[in-house]
């Protein structure tokens, strides 16, 4: 007879049949070996990003300013035009310069001359400042390149559609250190936009201000050729200088018409008074000088006729020339106005602050977004191993 010997029904497993330390123990590394792949593409991640953000990460500071970029038309006061302007999207040249302001302070010009001026290498290389968060960036080499995508990161100008208002914000691991580089930032743009109104005002009045220069040559030419003329004429005004002489032909004539007059009325009344003889002695003599006068006004050669129409030539080309000098000035003048009108200002309406507590980094935004990235990654990989292995399967 076999007598069969088993060993004691133990019956089912009963977790109270373990100690307290042992489940302590024995339940995380069960769960860990149960779900490994959760743990090493979720967990793990999730916990480094934390142990990062709590004992490593640097605070960074954030200083914030506001601006607008305002032309001479819209500090004059509110209007009808304006409103609508603002409503319609801020359209216009001063959008426009708008936009330049904000796309000179995230250029390379801006942030070179930052370098140079505000020391923002330092800036970004504080030595409280974390491994990943200064410059330069784990991993990468120290060029200029790699600074301004990394300036680019820290350094941010935006604008409101509703207000038009441009928020310039500025992230450094110091307040004071972002303060002061939002106010060079600011007194950057300012100076862009100074440049820009001297550029414009150069251009708008370049044109008529050659127009004002080369008409005062001109003048001055006409004015020394007619300086020349009197010297060779040795007339100042022969068109004045002429009147004298014209008056006297003239009483010469009246003179002459006179004697004639009393010579026929003698002749008439006693033809042989000796008083005829004299007075036709003194009319020959008064035609003979009234040929001499008159050749000395009209005629050729020494005649003033010549000269009082070369004269008149110059003064006529003189006063022309005066005109067109006036509507170059007037020209000038009006360009000046416009050039004052087309001027364009930076306004600040909140200046750059000192921060009083850190807003960078931000630990429960970047861990939840660090969670869901690598949870949404892991689903996809387990959704991508169990297909193939269904396709295995078939």
């Amino acid at each position: 007879m076999n007598i069969d010997v088993h060993a004691p029904d133990e019956g089912p497993y009963r977790p109270e049949d373990e100690s307290v330390l042992t489940r302590l123990f024995n339940g995380p590394r069960n769960w860990i070996r149960n779900h490994m792949a959760f743990t090493v593409c979720v967990v793990t991640p999730t916990f480094l990003t934390a142990l990062y953000l709590v004992f490593i990460a640097t605070p960074q500071y954030i200083s914030e300013a506001h601006f607008v970029v305002r032309g001479h038309s819209s500090q004059s006061g509110i209007s009808l035009s304006n409103i609508l302007q603002s409503s319609g999207g801020g359209g216009g040249a001063t959008s426009e310069n708008t936009y330049v302001v904000q796309d000179y302070m995230q250029s390379r010009d801006a942030a070179e001359l930052l370098i140079k001026q505000n020391q923002l290498l330092d800036v970004y290389s504080r030595p409280e400042a974390d491994f990943l968060a200064r410059y330069p960036l784990f991993g990468f080499g120290k060029n200029f390149e790699h600074f301004y995508k990394y300036y680019q990161g820290h350094v941010l100008v935006e604008q409101d559609s509703e207000t038009n208002i441009s928020i310039l914000t500025v992230r450094t691991f110091r307040a004071e250190d972002s303060q002061k580089i939002a106010r060079a930032l600011l007194d950057a743009g300012e100076n862009l936009v100074n440049e820009i109104n001297r550029r414009q005002r150069e251009n708008l009045i370049r044109a008529t201000s050659q127009e004002v220069l080369a008409a005062e040559a001109r003048l001055r030419e006409i004015n020394r050729k007619l300086a020349d003329y009197r010297n060779s004429v040795a007339l100042i005004d022969p068109m004045r200088q002429s009147m004298p002489m014209v008056s006297y032909v003239t009483s010469l004539q009246n003179m002459l018409t006179s004697t004639n007059m009393q010579l026929g009325q003698l002749q008439a009344s006693a033809p042989n008074s000796p008083l005829i003889a004299a007075y036709q002695r003194q009319a020959a003599i008064l035609s003979d000088q009234i040929k001499k006068s008159s050749g000395q006004i009209t005629g050729s050669g020494e005649s003033l006729v010549p000269k009082i129409t070369g004269y008149e030539d110059l003064m006529v080309q003189n006063d022309i020339q005066q005109r067109v000098l006036g509507s170059a000035v007037a020209s000038l003048e009006v360009a000046k106005q416009q050039a004052n009108q087309q001027m364009i200002y930076v306004d600040e309406v909140a200046q750059p602050n000192a921060a009083d507590w850190p807003e960078y980094p931000r630990n429960i935004l970047v861990l939840c977004i660090v969670f869901l990235s690598c949870l949404g990654l892991y689903i996809m990989g387990r959704l991508l191993i169990a297909s193939a292995r269904e396709r295995n399967l078939h």
